[in-house]
């Protein structure tokens, strides 16, 4: 979160008691959708973990964090890294062929979905507040966006089963903020019914 200089200080107050109310956490996961599809199975087993992101550290990062809270479902979870050949880069063609007849139900797809900045102006200033501040009275948030999909491994459309979304408030460590992302989009996935013990 970044603010103007000379902002208010009753609203950077106000700001830091927000930050503190969410708590530590600084990924929101969206609603999510279930195909009916997943009704008629058990809930996924073994999946390979794909991030589609623009750093290699990132991708590594997230899958071996994807992998590793999977895996505390009951989930027996790899990274695309480990069924790829070196170096290559993950598509559907190389995915499909690398986990061909080894027993995978599931293809999870961490796609980043680029960055989106929201301008928030605090309601309850006044007009002598205005005038008593210099620069932008404004609060500029930029959010990292995930489009999180999972996709059955077993037929040969590659069916999609369930997918939400999430935001990522930025930050300026990116890899700080990657377990926290994958801890949320497992834990809605446990939610839903689509890892662990079916409810």
């Amino acid at each position: 979160m970044r603010t103007g200089r000379g902002t208010h200080f009753g609203f950077t107050l106000l700001a830091g008691m927000m930050l503190l109310a969410a708590g530590c956490a600084s990924t929101s996961v969206g609603k999510s959708w279930k195909s009916p599809a997943l009704a008629q199975h058990p809930p996924v087993k073994k999946v390979v973990v794909v991030a589609v992101v623009p750093s290699e550290a990132t991708r590594q990062q997230l899958e071996q964090e994807l992998s590793a809270k999977l895996s505390a479902e009951g989930v027996q979870a790899v990274k695309s890294s480990d069924v790829l050949p070196a170096g290559a880069k993950p598509d559907k063609d190389s995915i499909r062929s690398a986990i061909q007849g080894q027993g995978y139900d599931g293809i999870l797809v961490a796609r980043f979905a680029g960055v989106h900045e929201d301008v928030n102006v605090n309601p309850a200033m006044s007009y002598y507040d205005y005038f008593g501040a210099y620069g932008s009275m404004d609060t500029v948030t930029e959010e990292a966006r995930m489009q999180v999909s999972l996709f059955d491994a077993r037929g040969e459309n590659g069916q999609l089963l369930w997918s939400t979304n999430t935001k990522t408030y930025e930050s300026s460590d990116v890899q700080k903020e990657v377990p926290g992302l994958a801890d949320a989009i497992v834990k809605r996935m446990a939610k839903d019914d689509v890892v662990g013990s079916a409810s």
